[in-house]
């Protein structure tokens, strides 16, 4: 048997199951079950077992005697250990094409979540901050700010939950403060505020109105 094959090649090198383990990379409870019949190395751990006792791999498996010479019930034996393991590469080959096949998956409906989520965001943009309801009530906020001798004016136009509806002014204001990633007028404004008095100029709200949307 396989098993006994292993037991007998690990003592004659002097390799405890321990040592034999480690040097076949694996934990000693596998080599105790590969000596015990309770499961068989793949192809792979049958050639580096091979090339570690110096022998072939038909000689591990029989034991350096031709299946001729065998007696009856050891070369079923034998053949009984290359049906394991043809099962087993079966197997593992089944396994990789599985993981394959859900990693397609996988990479799909991530995709499709996506293509929803950004849609549904697109959505959303355009039926709630750029489409404001009809007979909405906007306020447009005007401001001016001075910095360093310098004069500059800015607007915002939102709705009654503080959503942007438009935004503009002098472009040193947009690229210094970054506007466009603000979408809550009370948050744009207090950042507007908060970069020019930090730096020892004046933020002064001059005119606040309501507006209404250019469809009503």
């Amino acid at each position: 048997m396989l098993g006994d094959n292993i037991r007998r090649l690990r003592k004659n090198r002097g390799y405890s199951q321990e040592t034999l383990a480690e040097r076949m990379h694996v934990v000693r409870q596998t080599i105790s079950k590969w000596e015990k019949g309770l499961s068989v190395p793949d192809a792979d751990m049958l050639e580096q077992m091979a090339d570690l006792f110096e022998i072939s791999v038909s000689e591990l498996l029989d034991g350096g005697t031709s299946q001729q010479e065998l007696p009856e019930e050891s070369a079923d034996a034998v053949a009984e250990v290359a049906k394991q393991l043809a099962v087993m590469n079966d197997q593992l080959a089944g396994q990789v094409i599985r993981r394959r096949k859900n990693a397609r998956r996988f990479l799909i409906r991530a995709a499709i979540a996506l293509f929803l989520l950004l849609a549904a965001y697109v959505f959303c943009f355009w039926q709630f901050k750029v489409i404001p309801r009809q007979n909405a009530q906007l306020t447009m906020t005007s401001v001016q700010c001075e910095l360093d001798g310098q004069t500059y004016s800015y607007g915002v136009v939102y709705d009654q939950n503080f959503q942007i509806y438009q935004a503009g002014g002098d472009a040193w204001i947009a690229n210094h403060v970054n506007t466009e990633q603000y979408s809550d007028a009370n948050v744009l404004l207090a950042q507007m505020e908060d970069y020019f008095t930090s730096r020892g100029g004046t933020y002064e709200v001059i005119k606040e109105e309501i507006v209404r949307p250019e469809n009503q």
